[in-house]
């Protein structure tokens, strides 16, 4: 368990860790996929509840 531990420090050191600039632009990347992927989810969410209940309430008239 203490050879993992002391492994993993090692492998920590040689990671380069972004910076400022590099976290705030991801940030705002994954924030606006966050939001274009939310409103996307919206609109075909509303679209497919009319649909389904148009086709309720067309079904319904018919039978």
């Amino acid at each position: 368990m203490i050879s993992f531990i002391k492994a993993s420090l090692r492998e920590i050191k040689h990671v380069v860790w972004p910076t400022k600039a590099e976290t705030a632009k991801y940030f705002v990347v994954v924030l606006s996929v966050l939001v274009l992927f939310g409103v996307y989810l919206f609109i075909f969410s509303n679209i497919f509840s009319y649909v389904i209940f148009f086709l309720k309430d067309t079904l319904k008239n018919i039978l």
